[in-house]
Formats: C-alpha cells, sequence, structure tokens
C-alpha cells in the first residue's frame, strides 16, 4: 500500500554541487564551441557569395567595356562616312569628346570628396 512516503531507494540520488557545476561548464562549452563553428561556416558562406558576385561584376565590366569600345569605333566610322573629315580626324574628334567628358568627370568626383 502507498503512504505517500518514498522510500530511499526509489528517490534518484541528488547530484552533488560540484556534478552540477561541471554540467553547466560542459554545456557552456559545448554551446560556445557550436556558436563558433556556426560563425564560421556563415562567414565561409558569405565569402562565397561574395567572391561569386565579384566574378560576376568583373566579366560584367568588361563585356560592357569590349561594348562602349565597339560603339565608339562604330561612332568614328560614321562620322568618317557622313562628314569630310579624314578618319583620323574623326578618331580625334571622338578622343577629344572622351577626353573632355573624363576631365568633366574627374572634377565632379573630386568635389564629391571632401
Amino acid at each position: 500500500m502507498y503512504t505517500g512516503q518514498q522510500y530511499a531507494s526509489d528517490r534518484p540520488p541528488e547530484p552533488n554541487l560540484g556534478g552540477l557545476i561541471s554540467g553547466i561548464l560542459n554545456d557552456v562549452k559545448e554551446i560556445v564551441v557550436e556558436g563558433v563553428t556556426l560563425t564560421k561556416l556563415e562567414v565561409q558562406d558569405e565569402l562565397r557569395k561574395a567572391k561569386t558576385a565579384a566574378i560576376e561584376f568583373g566579366i560584367g565590366i568588361g563585356v560592357l567595356a569590349i561594348g562602349g569600345m565597339l560603339l565608339l569605333l562604330m561612332l568614328v566610322h560614321v562620322l568618317a562616312a557622313y562628314t569630310v573629315v579624314p578618319l583620323w580626324g574623326c578618331y580625334g574628334i571622338v578622343g577629344g569628346g572622351l577626353v573632355i567628358a573624363g576631365a568633366i568627370m574627374l572634377v565632379m568626383g573630386k568635389r564629391t570628396v571632401p
């Protein structure tokens, strides 16, 4: 018959203070190690994404630069075809326009930098 009392053998043994502190320290150690591992994996993932984006950006700039040069060559030959200016003069006109545009952009950029 159960009288509400428990026998000493029915109760689990109470852990001592040293065992509790040791368990807590082990748990904290595991959490810190898992946190460091997770942070490392997140950083590696972000670096991989940044590397992919940089490669795509570089390829885009390269293709854009080639396209721009071809358009400039086309502009030179259009000027040569529809004007009496010789081909070397058309290259000079387009090149001079680019130099002026570049100088204006440099001056504007210099103004924005404190």
